[in-house]
């Protein structure tokens, strides 16, 4: 692979700087590097505003002919464009036209087009003129390809061994500095709101960074807080002097990780960060780091790894090493950087562009997650259109650009707006489907469920060009009672009439087919049950292990036909000498969940009853696995319930995380899993229950074991979906 020998590096270099660290770095690599810093050409005039808003001004024309002139100078073989880059697009053209044989590489740490793209939008026209650019989010792979980027990859933050390193605890220069609990950054309106909760309940959080006292809680938090931010050997000292750091995720950039993520680990520090997709990928939930996502479950935790000292610095002492092991410092990450700029173009995928419509957000429905991360993988760019019904989007490839039309807005919410709003809705949603399946690149539409399928179905003679048409039904709606002449009415009233143009349609469960019978004997019926994929649950879990409380948990729409009054009336006895708690993870209407709170008080069970909200899916295997016992129980006997058998994803994604399931004894699933040991039968009555905890409790570890293995070798979504995808590929390509 080639090496560059001189590199031309442009970006901040202020001593406290991260990008100045990159710069140093580089150098202590053995490359010949040489800098131009920014900062005195864009900051500390009357121009500032100008340069840094409109990207003009005197600072801005002095820059680009200074780069020019060193480029001329020193004949570089890569030039490095560290974070907002003010070099005009005329003077990458000039540079590639006279050196055409020069890297231009753009590592960009903050969000583009994010909160703040404002700062963005004039530097948007250069991004073409690169080789490749570095982002810290998926999200902007995409969306810098539409600005023209010719390719783009991700490099997450490190830190520096040199400068983030554990202090000596008897350094009497950290006595200022000590805290039991402390955070570190600057003021925004969720930080305030957990600190301002934290301190409420008694936990007291040492507060360092910039604008707090603009915040509404500011008159509660004034005593904690220590000052602006912080750098150099004060900002390592604060970080030392933490029992346990918080950190907190940017919002405004979309941050799943930044440099705190590794740089509180680096310095020996227990972090307890906001759990994300990559957060949970970098350290191990419990064991090298510890997440929250609400902030109930940030005070719980808080409680006890202040009380379990021992646990807390044995995970500070895991996350430290992890650090050092994975490759999360400076010259690792930019090992990977030079690497990824040298390396050959991958080979183009079979498809231009897929479109897929999805009517509810797919958030709630994780086979359509993984199917869309499965079908990124074979083409170039995949749009899903759909609805804003979820304030967490899943960590999507760079590749998948997902379009949201509406306000963010729940399910429930847009189920009380009038049917003029829903029509309205439908109608944009049907106009957006409509034009990106027009678009000449378009070679497969995917329409998940009937209303996508309705909406091609008026949208079709306006459609320019044929394309290949795959519907997936998940749920049957034509066996619902639904409203009369409503959206769902109509496209359940047209689902057959609609299906005359599609060229594949899919089903999760085979026993469902009935109600198709058209499709019945069809070459192009494709079966694919609601697995877990193997690409979100491929890590192993630590398994909580069984104590003095066995932690049984039920995942999904919460709501009647569970059973779950049944386990509430079972969690103030013992089994087998351990105490039961019920935890309920999703989504619940008020009413129910009133109903269910009052049923555990009247019971004395209050505290033994846990409810978790929805959340991003991406977070569910961390969350499953810490459980013991899942619950998959079915009690109603529509259609759709009596076709769960492989439809149920529930069921596999507690096996995926290891739990032994409890499902209604019933024909369907015993049809399709009677074979599974890891599964067990339940009649309703709370001695079939407790009979069957009983029985996993003898033989917990074998069972947990069992579960998993089925599901690596033969219950996961890659299994049956990639000869899915390779049947659609081939014909494609015929």
């Amino acid at each position: 692979m080639m090496q560059p020998q001189k590199i031309l590096y442009i970006g901040s270099l202020e001593k406290e700087s991260n990008s100045r660290k990159r710069f140093i770095t580089l150098q202590q690599m053995g490359y010949k590097v040489e800098g131009i810093d920014v900062d005195p050409f864009i900051f500390g005039t009357i121009w500032m505003r100008f340069h840094f808003h409109l990207y003009i001004g005197p600072g801005i024309i002095a820059l680009n002919k200074t780069i020019l002139k060193k480029v001329e100078s020193i004949k570089p073989d890569l030039i490095w464009v560290d974070n907002k880059p003010y070099v005009k697009p005329n003077t990458l053209k000039e540079i590639r036209r006279n050196n055409p044989t020069i890297k231009i590489a753009n590592i960009i740490t903050d969000d583009p087009f994010g909160k703040f793209h404002y700062a963005w939008r004039f530097i948007y026209k250069s991004f073409k003129y690169y080789d490749i650019h570095f982002v810290q989010r998926e999200i902007n792979i995409p969306e810098l390809k539409r600005q023209g980027a010719k390719r783009v990859e991700t490099c997450f933050r490190s830190f520096d061994p040199a400068f983030h390193r554990i202090l000596p605890k008897d350094d009497s220069s950290l006595l200022p500095y000590k805290a039991s609990v402390g955070f570190i950054g600057s003021y925004e309106d969720d930080r305030e709101e957990y600190i301002a909760y934290l301190v409420q309940q008694g936990i007291s959080v040492s507060i360092t960074g910039d604008g707090w006292s603009k915040g509404k809680y500011w008159s509660l938090l004034q005593p904690y807080y220590k000052g602006p931010s912080v750098y150099g050997d004060e900002y390592i000292k604060t970080i030392n002097g933490m029992d346990v750091a918080l950190h907190f995720l940017r919002k405004a950039n979309r941050d799943q990780q930044d440099s705190r993520t590794f740089e509180i680990p680096a310095c020996g520090t227990f972090m307890l960060a906001e759990r994300s997709n990559l957060h949970l990928g970098f350290f191990s939930e419990g064991i090298e780091a510890d997440y929250f996502t609400s902030k109930e479950e940030l005070l719980h935790k808080l409680r006890y790894y202040l009380k379990e000292t021992s646990v807390r610095e044995k995970i500070a002492e895991a996350g430290y090493a992890k650090s050092y092991a994975s490759g999360y410092d400076h010259k690792s990450r930019l090992t990977e950087v030079i690497q990824k700029i040298y390396q050959p173009p991958i080979s183009t995928p079979s498809f231009k562009k897929i479109v897929i419509g999805i009517y509810y957000d797919p958030d709630f429905y994780p086979p359509t997650i993984n199917a869309i991360n499965n079908l990124s993988t074979i083409c170039e760019e995949l749009v899903v259109v759909t609805r804003n019904q979820s304030l967490h989007d899943y960590p999507y490839p760079g590749n998948v650009n997902l379009i949201k039309i509406e306000p963010l807005m729940s399910v429930l919410e847009s189920e009380q707006k009038s049917l003029r709003t829903k029509i309205a809705a439908f109608l944009t949603f049907t106009a957006v489907l409509k034009k990106q399946i027009n678009r000449n690149d378009t070679d497969l539409v995917v329409l998940y469920d009937s209303i996508p399928l309705f909406s091609f179905f008026i949208a079709n003679r306006f459609i320019s060009s044929k394309k290949k048409i795959w519907y997936h039904n998940h749920d049957m709606p034509a066996t619902h009672p639904i409203r009369k002449y409503s959206v769902s009415w109509f496209a359940a009233k047209y689902e057959h009439k609609a299906m005359n143009s599609v060229d594949y349609f899919s089903l999760p469960s085979n026993d469902r087919l009935v109600f198709y019978p058209n499709w019945k004997n069809k070459d192009n019926y494709l079966s694919i049950p609601n697995y877990p994929s193997l690409k979100l649950y491929d890590k192993q879990l630590e398994k909580n292990k069984i104590q003095g409380e066995i932690k049984i948990i039920f995942q999904g729409t919460i709501g009647e036909g569970h059973g779950l009054e049944l386990l509430i009336d079972l969690l103030k006895e013992s089994i087998s000498g351990k105490t039961l708690r019920l935890i309920l993870k999703g989504g619940v209407r008020h009413q129910y969940k009133k109903s269910l709170e009052d049923y555990a008080k009247t019971n004395g069970v209050e505290d033994k009853l846990e409810w978790l909200p929805l959340g991003p899916y991406c977070e569910l295997p961390a969350i499953t696995s810490g459980c013991h016992i899942g619950i998959a129980i079915y009690l109603k006997t529509d259609n759709v319930r009596k076709t769960m058998g492989t439809a149920s994803n529930k069921i596999y994604e507690y096996a995926a995380s290891g739990l032994p399931v409890i499902v209604f004894n019933n024909e369907q699933f015993r049809k399709h899993l009677k074979d599974r040991p890891w599964v067990f039968f339940y009649d309703g009555s709370s001695e079939s229950m407790k009979e069957c905890i009983s029985s996993i409790l003898a033989k917990h570890e074998s069972l947990s074991l069992s579960a998993v293995n089925c599901f690596k070798s033969e219950l996961n979504f890659e299994k049956a979906f990639v000869p899915v995808m390779n049947k659609i590929t081939s014909e494609f390509s015929k």
